[in-house]
């Protein structure tokens, strides 16, 4: 009889609810635990928002029945299936490149592990694609607006985006509403890739995350908050894509390129996530916005983006411990998403 290898980089089986893996997720480790707490406190003010929302919704259009580019729930359904499509090119890729992605890996993983870090690779780089994509159309849409500011390229005001709220004028900026479609799209795909793979260290963080992304382009998106949200999304984008490269070449043996990666990865998120993020869009949205009487459910989006402030800080914190890591052992590791760390219920 052959015995099945077992390898360290097994995860937990998926075989209980979500509920049940957000607690196994969670462990003896305080940082998941307090992920955990924050999800929970936002749910219920989120709730008593929603159960309104169709309410100012309806509003919204009989106040202005000659306004006709408000967004329409069925973008949603466009969306969802965008994340299909999505998914779908993924699976693809995964099976087609599975072997190349294999031997790119280091050598110094063998096994299952090999195997599962392959499938990273595969999705890491699946990942950059779309970010880089996602940059470059929201460029092309914002570059020459009044809102693009100067700090992300363009030459317009941010303390001016709120202008028009909430009948923004689409004159002068095409395919917005694309955009966000496919957007949402893409977060409705990771977050349901994320609740149905494996249940790893971070589980939690990025539940709390891609529930929050999620929700807030959703609510954004359907409220017409359509210029700070995309300018949101396009600065996060930006780091996201090193994120993603940097992740690819990680597991790899070509290390001067994981530096280089990496070091685009901290320039990029230090300037877009704790800089531009807080200091510009933080500030206009919820504590100098004129337009602040008009938004609906400004309170529970400015609890949401705060809360990704504290997960940008707590990530790149631990981004750091990598660098200096990997320039203390020369030995590239994701200890954010550790494939070798064996969870344990």
């Amino acid at each position: 009889m052959v015995r099945k290898e077992t390898s360290a980089s097994q995860a937990i089986p998926k075989k209980f609810p979500i509920t049940d893996a957000m607690w196994a997720s969670v462990g003896k480790n305080k940082m998941q635990l307090l992920f955990l707490v924050i999800f929970l406190l936002l749910c219920p003010f989120l709730g008593l928002f929603l159960r309104e929302f169709n309410v100012i919704y309806q509003m919204r259009i009989v106040q202005r029945p000659d306004y006709t580019q408000w967004p329409q729930y069925i973008d949603l359904g466009y969306s969802f299936l965008v994340s299909m499509i999505l998914t779908g090119l993924l699976a693809l890729n995964q099976k087609i490149f599975l072997g190349l992605a294999c031997k790119l890996v280091s050598e110094k993983y063998k096994g299952e592990e090999r195997i599962e870090r392959a499938e990273r690779m595969i999705k890491c780089l699946f990942k950059g694609v779309y970010f880089t994509f996602a940059v470059g159309f929201a460029y092309y849409i914002a570059k020459d607006s009044y809102f693009m500011p100067t700090s992300l390229g363009g030459n317009g005001i941010v303390d001016d985006v709120f202008r028009d709220t909430p009948y923004f004028s689409h004159e002068g900026i095409f395919y917005i509403r694309e955009y966000f479609i496919i957007q949402l799209g893409y977060h409705l795909h990771s977050l349901i890739v994320h609740v149905a793979g494996k249940i790893r260290n971070d589980f939690m963080e990025m539940l709390l995350h891609h529930s929050i992304t999620v929700m807030l382009v959703s609510l954004a998106y359907l409220m017409n908050y359509l210029p700070m949200s995309l300018l949101i999304l396009y600065s996060h984008d930006i780091s996201d894509a090193f994120v993603s490269y940097t992740r690819f070449f990680v597991d790899t043996d070509f290390k001067k390129l994981t530096f280089l990666s990496y070091l685009l990865l901290m320039i990029s998120w230090f300037y877009t996530r704790l800089i531009v993020f807080p200091f510009d869009f933080i500030r206009v949205s919820c504590y100098t916005n004129p337009m602040m009487h008009e938004m609906y459910g400004i309170g529970i989006l400015g609890a949401m983006v705060h809360v990704l402030v504290v997960l940008h800080w707590y990530w790149f914190i631990l981004l750091l411990k990598m660098g200096f890591r990997f320039i203390k052992t020369k030995d590239p590791v994701d200890t954010q998403q550790d494939l070798s760390k064996k969870q344990e219920s």
